[in-house]
């Protein structure tokens, strides 16, 4: 189990998320997003933190944050993805 999970969403769902979670507009290209989420990663993972890129559902997100009252944005993203149950299953690196 990763302390710091990075969620990432597919191409498709990010194409999707992009009207729906703030910032992620602010991207161009999923590539461009892929980036920026590696990026963390490495950073997280060079400070010592215990990271990993974690493939999340956007459906389950959004439910999630309509839920808890949380607004969608990156930053809810990674919560949601360290308080999923099944996360170690969704695991990608």
């Amino acid at each position: 189990m990763h302390n710091t999970p990075i969620a990432l969403l597919s191409a498709a769902e990010f194409e999707i998320a992009r009207d729906l979670i703030s910032g992620l507009a602010d991207h161009p290209t999923y590539d461009d997003w892929l980036d920026c989420r590696y990026g963390t990663f490495m950073g997280r993972s060079i400070g010592g933190e215990d990271a990993g890129l974690v493939t999340v559902s956007l459906v389950q997100f959004l439910t999630w944050c309509a839920r808890g009252g949380v607004r969608p944005s990156e930053s809810a993203l990674d919560a949601f993805a360290f308080d999923s149950p099944s996360r170690e299953a969704l695991s990608v690196a």
